[in-house]
């Protein structure tokens, strides 16, 4: 029997990176994918093939994405349409992209039967306090409890998560980071990083702050911006785009060295992390996943080569502690965020930080060492059982 994967999505707006890496990795080794994901708004083709695998998208069920609680009434929806799909295609091993999809992967398990992979990418309860009631997302806590014991194999991109997950007896638990392929960032040239740093009108002996990622609640934006004003020689600049944007594009407005420059494709990653002298990324302390969250910006970031400047929280702070790449801060303040760029002006001090960073990312923390873990457990998987199934 061919060896099928379906993978549940609930977001296509922007496909998910690490899915589709996932997927892509899985189909070079063999096995065949199928991605099922729900496509809200009907905004892509129904069905198409691409990277070696297939994408079937669920755009009966009609939704947007900004529902909020609303949300919740439109998923069992979606659950039965993509049950109802994946049956059809009769997997080997089901697996589950996030909390949202971890019910349908259990649907699957109890009338297909095979095997259940629940990917736990980060610590979903957590993530919908920023949209959701407090009674909802405690419904969210009891869901997963119910249901996590169902999955064969639990995946999670957070350390700390995973070590949550063992501490409740939780096994078998494997961190996967989303991490980056780093022959991009090596093509990038100096000339023309140097080119982009002319197009944003930098000066040869300015340095370059930079922000590129989601305008997310949990983000400490407007500390940065407001940083820039006790760094005059300093330029900052962002990428992305989410909830915060009108704030940033109001305080960007008032800081004439901080520039805001919309969304950026992720194929022009590469080439802007080279650019910069700097990356940023900081989280809201009151946040309840900031302990969980481990952040592609940071391994981006060591795969440029270039240092961070972070808060110490959770996987962020472990992971920049044990690399020695970047500088943490304790609390995301204007002041505080100022002394650590000041700490890196010295070219020095960021060239041989970003030369830890690109060691660590050389060693572990890149796209090549996650798809063979993963690729691992599915050969594990079916050595288990021949006939499989994953959701």
């Amino acid at each position: 029997m061919p060896r099928d994967v379906v993978t549940l999505l609930t977001n296509a707006f922007r496909p998910d990176p690490r899915a589709l890496s996932q997927a892509r990795g899985l189909a070079e080794s063999g096995f065949r994918v199928t991605l099922v994901s729900w496509d809200r708004e009907g905004a892509f083709p129904a069905a198409e093939s691409r990277d070696g695998f297939d994408v079937i998208r669920v755009q009966e069920v009609r939704s947007t994405y900004a529902a909020g609680w609303r949300q919740m009434f439109r998923l069992p929806r979606f659950w039965r349409r993509a049950v109802g799909i994946a049956r059809q295609l009769e997997p080997a091993i089901f697996q589950a992209r996030d909390l949202d999809t971890l019910p349908a992967g259990w649907w699957l398990k109890s009338r297909v039967g095979g095997k259940l992979v629940y990917d736990a990418a980060e610590h979903y309860p957590a993530l919908m306090s920023l949209y959701l009631p407090r009674v909802m997302v405690k419904a969210l806590v009891l869901l997963e409890r119910a249901l996590i014991r169902k999955a064969d194999v639990v995946l999670t991109a957070s350390t700390v998560l995973r070590d949550e997950y063992l501490a409740r007896g939780i096994r078998p638990v494997v961190a996967l980071g989303n991490y980056p392929d780093l022959s991009p960032y090596a093509r990038v040239t100096e000339a023309q990083a140097e080119g982009l740093r002319s197009e944003l009108r930098l000066a040869p002996e300015d340095l370059l702050v930079v922000y590129v990622g989601g305008f997310s609640r949990n983000r400490e934006l407007l500390p940065l911006i407001q940083a820039a004003a006790l760094l005059p020689e300093v330029q900052v600049h962002l990428w992305g785009d989410g909830p915060q944007r009108l704030a940033v594009e109001q305080a960007v407005a008032q800081q004439p060295n901080a520039y805001y420059h919309g969304w950026l494709a992720s194929a022009d990653l590469p080439l802007y992390f080279k650019a910069a002298d700097i990356i940023y990324y900081c989280l809201r302390l009151d946040y309840p996943g900031a302990v969980y969250n481990a952040p592609n910006t940071l391994t981006q970031a060591m795969a440029a080569s270039r240092p961070i400047v972070a808060n110490d929280v959770g996987d962020l702070g472990r992971m920049v502690r044990a690399t020695q790449c970047g500088v943490l801060i304790d609390q995301a303040t204007p002041q505080a965020i100022a002394e650590a760029v000041e700490q890196l002006r010295d070219p020095t001090v960021r060239a041989q930080l970003g030369a830890n960073g690109i060691q660590a990312a050389t060693g572990l923390y890149n796209m090549d060492v996650t798809r063979r873990q993963l690729v691992e457990i599915y050969q594990e998987l079916f050595k288990q059982e021949p006939d499989l199934c994953i959701s």
